[in-house]
């Protein structure tokens, strides 16, 4: 896989994680209310640094911030699992298939 195919793999899946810590419900809002707690605020963080490595083509990076946002992407996964009522929201999908780009961009980062 080419080294651009890549990159854009890396900044799709921080795209997809900064965007899942925006969405509220069916809707997308973009106040600072969204990001004052410590979770949302670190994945937003996350997924910056996420975009922002995979266009400076560091792997190493990319492969860290990613394991941030996969912790947190599998507590929030836990949690749902061990609630009641077992719902997959837009949130959780979006924020899990960021993930899965990201952590693919990483190791195909760094094996080419």
């Amino acid at each position: 896989m080419g080294a651009f195919t890549v990159t854009r793999l890396g900044v799709i899946g921080g795209i997809c994680i900064a965007v899942a810590v925006f969405l509220t419900g069916n809707t997308i809002t973009f106040s600072g209310a969204a990001i004052k707690e410590t979770v949302p605020l670190i994945l937003f963080i996350a997924a910056i640094a996420i975009i922002v490595f995979s266009l400076m083509s560091n792997g190493v990076a990319i492969g860290y911030a990613a394991m941030v946002a996969a912790t947190i992407a599998l507590i929030q996964l836990v949690d749902m699992f061990r609630s009641d009522s077992i719902n997959f929201s837009v949130r959780l999908i979006l924020l899990l298939v960021g993930v899965a780009l990201a952590l693919f961009a990483s190791i195909t980062r760094r094996r080419a």
